[in-house]
């Protein structure tokens, strides 16, 4: 079985369970959810009318992904599952270089989704369904029902030819590339979900150079055919060539650096069964989550040698007010920590500034392990930063960075998957092409400049750009295309 053939049997929809050192990680492995599969190469142009028949068709759908073909691989296991191993093969090899696309939806079973000309008369036996010019192959006659069913309920307007749903349909109809809704998001990344709501929909355009996988693309909150405002220069879809994508902290098993804590925190912040404990037990109240809110952060999550966690996550951020404008809500945070059992102590390693760090330990049932804690960093020339750990001790040294203005960066994402799996840190269906990778890099921007917002002044709409270096074993220079 091919690569390609193994990521394409992955690629189903299951719920992932995560624990919270490593929901980070899921913005980065949730925008690569439809990264399966991938055989990338140079597009070739298909017919014009293609991306209209694909928005036709893209409401019945939760998740869909375009391909190239390739005659001198086998069949994808799909082509075999929908058309028979001898039919299967025999249209692979017309197939050619020509894009062909697969489609999921709520009933769980991959679609696959072909011209019609393909198949030209040798349609016997076929549970099919067409809709202008392309045919649709589902699993059995009930999901064929089913699909029926959701393209009748669906509006049969066209959207507008400069609108970021069309222009994501233009993509998936000429070059490989995935279009996914909030559905998708719920469905792969589980309880996980209201980390990521920033990208609930989405579409990417992927290349493959070397030994690295590259996307751009737009990603949102809402529906994509809700983008009504148009950037001066149309919907980003540009995949960066960038070979070496840029280091970090080896010991880092992830690092997030954005521009505010709302970008990842934002929809748990908002929730009710949140906001009430938060202000009852807390005292963090509206004005001072949204302070909260619009920080500037940055979080890594480290591995560790010793003691009772395999890795502490910690977490900088230059909070509005210093120590000062916190210290009432970190003071109801310890009388909480102390009425559920956990035991206050000084670093052995700092008692000239007992003051300055709030550790906490977990004693009850014979246990001696640090769950946690926190201290303030002084810089003269710099804002106090906060630093906390959970699992782990908060760092002593500042590892916080500042988003450069100029760049327009709102979240930037730097991740080691393989180390994460190899630490029992990643548990779940992730893809295996995902799991295998030595590193993820990815950043995220606003794709309408803030002067061009309505009044709301909310950004609904982001540019995400990014790399998954699949083996550092072998560097290649070569364009696979």
């Amino acid at each position: 079985m091919t690569a390609a053939d193994s990521l394409l049997k992955i690629s189903t929809y299951r719920s992932i369970a995560q624990s919270l050192p490593v929901t980070s990680l899921g913005l980065g492995a949730v925008l690569l959810g439809g990264l399966i599969g991938v055989i990338l190469n140079q597009p070739s142009s298909q017919d014009d009318g293609t991306h209209a028949s694909l928005s036709r068709v893209s409401g019945a759908f939760s998740l869909m992904q375009s391909f190239h073909g390739d005659s001198k691989r086998p069949a994808p296991q799909l082509w075999n599952q929908r058309l028979g191993l001898v039919r299967a093969a025999n249209l692979w090899k017309r197939q050619g270089r020509s894009i062909w696309w697969q489609g999921w939806s709520e009933d769980g079973d991959a679609y696959l989704i072909l011209p019609d000309q393909l198949l030209a008369t040798d349609t016997k036996n076929l549970r099919k369904h067409q809709v202008l010019g392309l045919t649709l192959l589902g699993s059995d006659e009930l999901h064929r029902q089913q699909l029926i069913q959701r393209l009748q309920r669906q509006p049969e307007r066209p959207p507008q030819p400069t609108s970021l749903q069309s222009r994501c349909m233009q993509r998936l109809a000429n070059a490989p590339a995935v279009f996914w809704t909030s559905d998708a998001l719920a469905a792969i990344s589980g309880t996980t979900a209201p980390l990521l709501q920033q990208a609930s929909h989405g579409c990417l355009a992927l290349r493959l150079i070397g030994n690295t996988l590259h996307w751009g693309g737009v990603v949102g909150d809402r529906s994509l055919a809700f983008a009504a405002s148009q950037p001066k220069n149309g919907w980003n879809f540009l995949v960066s060539e960038r070979r070496k994508p840029a280091n970090f902290d080896r010991d880092s098993l992830l690092e997030v650096h954005g521009a505010r804590v709302d970008l990842i925190l934002g929809t748990l912040l908002s929730r009710q069964i949140i906001k009430e404990p938060l202000e009852d037990q807390y005292g963090v109240n509206q004005s001072i989550r949204s302070r909260l809110a619009l920080a500037p952060f940055s979080l890594r999550l480290k591995q560790q040698a010793k003691g009772a966690y395999r890795a502490g996550l910690q977490f900088q951020a230059p909070l509005p007010g210093g120590s000062a404008a916190w210290a009432s809500v970190l003071d109801r945070v310890s009388k909480r920590l102390e009425e559920r059992g956990f035991e206050r102590i000084n670093p052995a390693d700092d008692k000239a500034k007992k003051s300055d760090a709030v550790i906490w330990k977990d004693k009850r049932g014979g246990q001696n392990k640090i769950v946690g804690g926190w201290r303030w960093l002084q810089n003269p020339k710099k804002p106090m930063l906060l630093s906390a750990g959970l699992a782990g001790l908060p760092d002593t040294k500042p590892f916080y960075q500042a988003l450069p203005e100029s760049t327009r960066l709102a979240l930037k994402l730097n991740a080691r998957p393989r180390d994460l799996v190899s630490l029992g840190l990643m548990n779940g269906s992730w893809p295996a092409l995902l799991k295998q990778a030595d590193s993820l890099h990815l950043q995220i921007k606003p794709a309408i400049h803030a002067s061009k917002l309505k009044a709301s002044g909310q950004q609904a709409w982001w540019e995400v750009s990014g790399q998954l270096v699949l083996s550092s074993a072998a560097e290649s220079s070569d364009d696979s295309d």
